[in-house]
């Protein structure tokens, strides 16, 4: 393991020769109360001696009972506002963080075995963020499906801050018997930005291990449904369970290409393979139309990854919803960087 100091804990030390806050406190409550009750009784003797000259013994003492009472509810008020000053907080002694100060930073570990640059990577970023501190220190949770799985996994999060909560839960959360509908996304190009690794169906097994690695296939067909068809019924989990059903989920290596073309129909939608060229791709995104690439290795992927084509910004740059990035999905693509990675192209319209 390769520890690395945050930096000493900021919380005070404290004296055990000093007194407290609370102790302070109860000795400044103490001496108003037994100033109170002083000035209580004097008051009383002062009254009852006027009151005796000008009403008589009778009248005195039934005027001097009802100023007795009167006085002792203002001392029994003084009594509970001074012991309520007294008390400690409720809850005891408050941490830093409620207090409103930094809590104290924690040491970060990775293992040895570790790829030199993952392991740089998850460090730097967990400087400033507890939940990838505590994927940092916890990285051999996340093994449970090899080490290729691991790798990814710690990698998404060093990598991904949208993706770190995620990552986070990962170890209480996966794997899931079912993923959530979707509903209510953002959109980037007139199409919904989804993203494999959501919690709502991330921690599902798709392709012998979880959704979010492998699920890249069925979330951009869901992106393209929802977009052209105005529905968000079909979730990329629930197309995810289309592909196992159709026979295209395949063991850890995502889905096969053809069930984009295969699956259109049933969808409402019409998807046609075009020329891997910048002519047929800006035809297929004329008048709203939308499409699937297939990446090889390069900017996206070390091995293989679809992702959505979702129009052209005033630039002349694509905008690419990539379900496994949002970091990549925020900036614009040249046409020709992309086209040189592709190795096809999937138009869709409605049908």
């Amino acid at each position: 393991m390769a520890p690395v100091d945050r930096g000493p804990s900021k919380s005070p030390a404290r004296n055990a020769g000093s007194s407290s806050p609370a102790a302070s406190r109860t000795a400044s409550a103490a001496s108003t109360i037994s100033s109170s009750v002083g000035k209580a009784f004097s008051v009383m003797r002062d009254v009852a001696s006027r009151l005796f000259g000008i009403l008589g013994p009778r009248g005195a003492l039934v005027a001097a009972g009802v100023v007795a009472i009167v006085l002792v509810a203002v001392v029994v008020f003084a009594v509970r506002v001074c012991a309520g000053d007294a008390q400690e907080p409720a809850g005891g002694v408050q941490t830093a963080e409620e207090q409103g100060q930094e809590p104290a930073p924690e040491t970060v570990s990775v293992p040895d075995y570790l790829d030199a640059d993952l392991a740089a990577s998850l460090m730097e970023a967990a400087k400033g963020n507890a939940d990838v501190a505590w994927v940092a220190n916890h990285a051999d949770e996340y093994a449970v499906d090899g080490d290729a799985v691991q790798y990814k996994l710690l990698k998404l999060a060093a990598s991904e801050p949208e993706a770190v909560p995620f990552v986070r839960a990962f170890p209480e959360r996966y794997p899931a018997d079912a993923g959530e509908a979707s509903g209510g996304e953002r959109t980037q190009g007139g199409a919904p930005l989804l993203f494999q690794w959501d919690q709502r169906w991330g921690y599902t097994v798709y392709s012998s291990t979880t959704f979010a690695l492998t699920g890249c296939c069925p979330t951009s067909l869901s992106m393209v449904y929802q977009s052209l068809t105005g529905k968000s019924d079909l979730s990329p989990y629930d197309l995810g369970v289309r592909a196992r059903e159709g026979g295209y989920e395949t063991q850890f290596d995502g889905t096969d290409a053809t069930f984009l073309l295969n699956e259109a129909p049933s969808l409402g939608l019409s998807c046609a393979q075009i020329d891997v060229n910048a002519d047929a791709l800006a035809a297929a995104l004329a008048g709203g139309g939308l499409v699937i690439c297939n990446v090889g290795p390069g900017d996206f992927t070390s091995a293989g990854h679809f992702f959505v084509i979702a129009g052209l910004n005033d630039d002349g740059s694509l905008v690419v919803n990539d379900p496994y990035s949002a970091e990549r999905s925020a900036k614009g693509w040249d046409v020709g960087q992309v086209l040189g990675q592709t190795q096809a192209l999937y138009a869709y319209r409605r049908a």
